[in-house]
């Protein structure tokens, strides 16, 4: 999955400068695909697709969530204010701009210490414990890296054996970049976890998954 060394992007000068690419304009040349902060997290967003829903069902009070491509905080603030001074946030995203927005945004909001943000892969996690984690969001997550089988590892590691994970992907893309998640990677992707529900819309696929060798509860039914 995805294993494939992506082609280099040439950029000139100017584009360095406002962090853009011949290939789209809100991305950097790198592996990896990289937003500008403001347009994962404003107000249009906000009200198209509030974060409350999402936060509701993966987030109580006390509990540890890790919130993975973060951006500035879409996620992760309300999931702060959620899980409370007695829980956690892990917050990780690549892009160092996002993340040090995001620490000014925890920081305002009082959630200094309940936010951990790191700038980091989500294919490498080593700063999580082992089955520490309540609830992972990966909203995203997959089709803007490379390395899908080193993040997918690292979430059933650090996910608590009743935990449970929200995975998104974008359904448009081009096949032969090794961001995008095809139909096919996604039902391999799909077939590691226990489904408790899952959605394939006209942009996106979602799910709710479970560990596998965890027996699924009274939840909504997989579909």
């Amino acid at each position: 999955m995805g294993s494939d060394k992506p082609k280099e992007i040439q950029v000139g000068k100017k584009d360095r400068a406002q962090g853009s690419t011949t290939a789209c304009p809100c991305c950097i040349a790198t592996g990896d695909r990289r937003f500008r902060p403001w347009l994962l997290d404003n107000g249009i967003r906000r009200l198209l697709s509030p974060p409350a829903k999402l936060v509701k069902e993966f987030a109580k009070e006390g509990q540890v969530v890790a919130d993975l491509g973060s951006g500035s905080g879409f996620y992760s603030i309300p999931l702060g204010k959620k899980v409370g001074s007695k829980g956690r946030v892990y917050a990780v995203d690549f892009d160092e701009r996002a993340i040090s927005r995001l620490k000014k945004k925890a920081a305002k909001a009082n959630l200094g210490e309940v936010i951990a943000a790191h700038a980091g892969s989500a294919a490498d996690l080593s700063f999580i414990p082992d089955a520490s984690v309540d609830s992972v969001i990966a909203n995203g997550l997959l089709c803007c890296m490379v390395d899908h089988a080193g993040a997918l590892s690292e979430i059933k590691r650090i996910l608590k054996p009743e935990g449970r994970v929200y995975l998104s992907v974008a359904r448009i893309g081009r096949k032969k970049d090794p961001r995008y998640v095809g139909k096919a990677e996604w039902e391999e992707i799909l077939s590691g976890f226990r489904v408790i529900w899952r959605r394939d819309g006209l942009a996106t696929r979602r799910a709710k998954v479970a560990k596998r060798e965890i027996p699924l509860p009274a939840e909504l039914p997989a579909r």
